[in-house]
């Protein structure tokens, strides 16, 4: 005996495609808000960017026994080079949503975004 697919097995199958094409526009979060971001050294702040509508490339360099160089373009930061010896900020690449943070803990700089975002979900699909 073979089971033939009814009418209401096609609508069936027809909403399960559609959720799963719809759901994941649901998650992705747009970040049109104002993005500033804090960099410090030893707790103290050395530069304070706004990221958002940056027409050119700002590089912020920092010394002490591990120097290096961050840079900032519009919408994003990144330590670019370092001269810690593990690379593991360098390696983290590109921050840009409020909340995250960056840091290179033998030179004991932190990069910490903050601002809004619009979007209450905390998900970002690309």
């Amino acid at each position: 005996m073979r089971l033939r697919p009814k009418s209401g097995d096609w609508v069936l199958a027809g909403l399960i495609l559609l959720v799963i094409f719809l759901v994941p526009l649901v998650f992705v979060r747009q970040n049109t808000g104002i993005v500033t971001a804090i960099v410090a050294q030893d707790g103290a702040e050395i530069a304070r960017i706004r990221l958002n509508g940056l027409a050119d490339a700002i590089h912020v360099t920092y010394a002490g026994q591990y120097p290096g160089t961050i840079l900032a373009e519009n919408g994003r930061i990144r330590f670019q080079q370092a001269k810690c010896p593990d690379q593991i900020c360098v390696h983290t690449g590109w921050i840009s949503n409020p909340g995250q943070t960056a840091a290179c803990l033998p030179a004991r700089v932190l990069i910490r975004l903050e601002g809004t975002a619009t979007g209450d979900v905390d998900v970002r699909l690309r």
